[in-house]
């Protein structure tokens, strides 16, 4: 229930913040005294806070914009703090099983490519990594050994669409495959 009311008002305040950027957008083109490409209003970068939901991991996205190629460029990094989840473990001289809480760490690294299409609309897709450890050693306690399961280094595939408004509020949307979860942002460009 909770993930859908933040989905409900993350969609609202994307609304909302289009509603206000359009100003412009019944004015014929040759009145428009706003640039109609973004990379004409001469914007450098756009930091972003990020989350993705349900994995909870926040952190960082950061655009650096380029207008002699019209791309942009971006790195995010996130993680998770320390989080916990169930392992099971199995009897070594027997068939009984014990379940275990184990906490353990998931961190981010992506990079890739943006391009804005409108003065106020981008894509954006890119790779990275994603890291998740566990802090346990598995080892034989009290005749159980138990199976570690959430571990190990993946490739990380993101993408998406940001907003930025003409005042600089830049909202974005999008998705993070590898942690199968839906990426949020907040932030500001200048």
């Amino acid at each position: 229930m909770n993930q859908k009311r933040i989905f409900i008002q993350v969609i609202l305040l994307l609304l909302s913040v289009s509603a206000i950027g359009q100003v412009n957008f019944f004015t014929d083109d040759s009145q428009d005294s706003l640039a109609t490409n973004f990379y004409q209003r001469n914007k450098r970068c756009s930091v972003l806070i990020i989350s993705d939901i349900p994995s909870l991991q926040t952190g960082a996205m950061v655009f650096f914009h380029n207008k002699e190629n019209r791309a942009s460029y971006f790195v995010s990094v996130k993680s998770n703090g320390s989080r916990r989840y169930v392992v099971d473990g199995e009897e070594c001289y027997g068939d009984g099983v014990r379940q275990k809480e184990l906490a353990y760490t998931a961190s981010s690294v992506n990079v890739g490519l943006a391009r804005g299409f409108t003065r106020n609309w981008f894509l954006y897709g890119g790779f990275g990594m994603l890291v998740k450890r566990t802090h346990y050693t598995n080892v034989i306690e009290d005749n159980y050994r138990y199976h570690i399961s959430n571990q190990g280094v993946w490739l990380d595939l993101v993408g998406g669409t940001m907003y930025v408004a003409d005042n600089g509020l830049s909202i974005m949307a999008g998705m993070d495959l590898s942690g199968r979860s839906v990426t949020i942002g907040l932030g500001y460009t200048w």
